[in-house]
């Protein structure tokens, strides 16, 4: 069973210095309040630092940004956390990305690592890890799909699959989390005409829906431009049993956007967004943002929301506890509001 214990939009924030995770909550009539820190440097001993792939219903999968077989789950409300075990790398493998992802009808909360072949760079091999399963690390199979040596980011979950976005022609590959398989790539938006592509094009969530942004450099007015394109229609990636009708899948222009990738939409209809230090509220209609706070040495956030999912509860065995929790009194050297 689900408590939330949260309203509004909750956020994690990692900081860059100390390791550290923080929690926040974002509401149109109180912007944000209720920090809290969670210490997770005793705990979690990485070798390279950590990177949050993802967090659902609470829970939250970290990874070794140094060991690519290092995977944490941890919900900082319980104070819970497992190590996931290691597994047996193939040596004609390479560490190629991973995900993390929530599946509801089945409850099943899945962490997906993949590697790709040194002898055939277009086949990749996927494991898959089911948090309670008793079954540890599953190799679900080798998959050939013309990849060709791309470079890709960390998946994005959304609607049944895991999206990987290529990091030089753009292209989403999509590994269905249900069905523990790959589907037809997507390709990107389009360029708008006289523009030329600034840098990776990320892709992210904004209210249940998978959403490429296109960055680029406008020849007319010579200015950075963001937009945000919505991915519309249905594919064969869904969280349900039963057969439905299918659309084709196409990319709608949403609105242009300033600089970061977006996170989450308000109660009012603006969107958040993290532009390197400070946290904003764009406005679509006005085309005007707002610094809401601005933070000291934070590195990234993500939305989460705090719940009462045990780790116990769910069938992990070697469960743990972090160090306590603990409220942040003097909130002034942590951010200032605006």
């Amino acid at each position: 069973m689900v408590q939330t214990v949260t309203n509004g939009i909750g956020m994690q924030l990692q900081i860059a210095k100390n390791d550290q995770l923080y929690y926040f909550e974002y509401d149109d009539e109180a912007p944000v309040h209720n920090i809290r820190r969670f210490n997770f440097t005793p705990a979690f001993a990485y070798i390279g630092g950590y990177g949050v792939l993802g967090s659902f219903n609470g829970l939250v999968c970290l990874h070794d940004c140094g060991y690519p077989t290092g995977y944490r789950i941890c919900n900082p409300l319980t104070r819970e956390y497992v190590k996931l075990p290691e597994f047996k790398r193939d040596s004609r493998c390479i560490p190629w990305t991973r995900g993390f992802g929530y599946l509801p009808l089945s409850n099943e909360y899945k962490v997906v690592h993949i590697d790709m072949l040194r002898t055939d760079l277009n086949v990749v091999e996927v494991l898959v890890y089911t948090i309670g399963s008793g079954n540890g690390w599953r190799n679900v199979g080798r998959f050939d799909i013309q990849s060709g040596e791309a470079c890709v980011e960390d998946g994005v979950f959304v609607n049944g699959g895991l999206h990987l976005v290529e990091t030089n022609e753009g292209r989403v590959f999509v590994f269905d989390l249900i069905e523990e398989k790959f589907c037809e790539p997507v390709s990107p938006p389009p360029l708008p005409p006289g523009s030329e592509c600034c840098g990776c094009s990320p892709i992210g969530v904004l209210d249940g829906v998978l959403h490429y942004g296109i960055r680029y450099s406008c020849q007319i007015t010579n200015c950075l431009c963001y937009d945000i394109w919505p991915l519309k229609g249905k594919n064969d990636i869904r969280d349900t049993k039963e057969k439905v009708e299918q659309k084709p899948l196409g990319w709608s222009k949403e609105f242009g956007f300033p600089r970061r990738q977006p996170f989450a939409f308000t109660k009012s209809g603006g969107v958040l967004y993290f532009d390197y230090s400070s946290l904003r509220i764009y406005d679509a209609i006005a085309s005007t943002s707002k610094e809401l706070v601005r933070f000291s040495e934070v590195g990234e956030i993500y939305p989460h929301k705090n719940t009462f999912v045990s780790l116990k509860e769910l069938g992990e065995h070697d469960v743990k506890i972090m160090d306590s929790a603990k409220s942040i009194e003097d909130r002034k050297p942590f951010f200032s509001a605006r």
